[in-house]
């Protein structure tokens, strides 16, 4: 599980330190990248929970009935 949120975190983690090292006076499309693939990710994991979860669910009532 640990590694799972490093991975998901690592784009903003990347953010903060581009946004230290650099000093840009225009639009950061970093922060706008890094947001949606964050977000992406999020999204696909909470897919995947819901889809585990029912799949769970079924098997337990399944077992239950026989």
């Amino acid at each position: 599980m640990i590694p799972l949120l490093i991975v998901g975190g690592s784009p903003l983690l990347y953010l903060a330190v581009d946004h230290m090292n650099s000093h840009y006076v225009d639009a950061n499309i970093g922060l706008g990248l890094a947001f949606m693939f964050t977000w992406i990710y999020s999204a696909i994991a909470f897919v995947v929970a819901i889809v585990l979860m029912v799949k769970r669910k079924r098997k337990n009532n399944i077992s239950k009935e026989q």
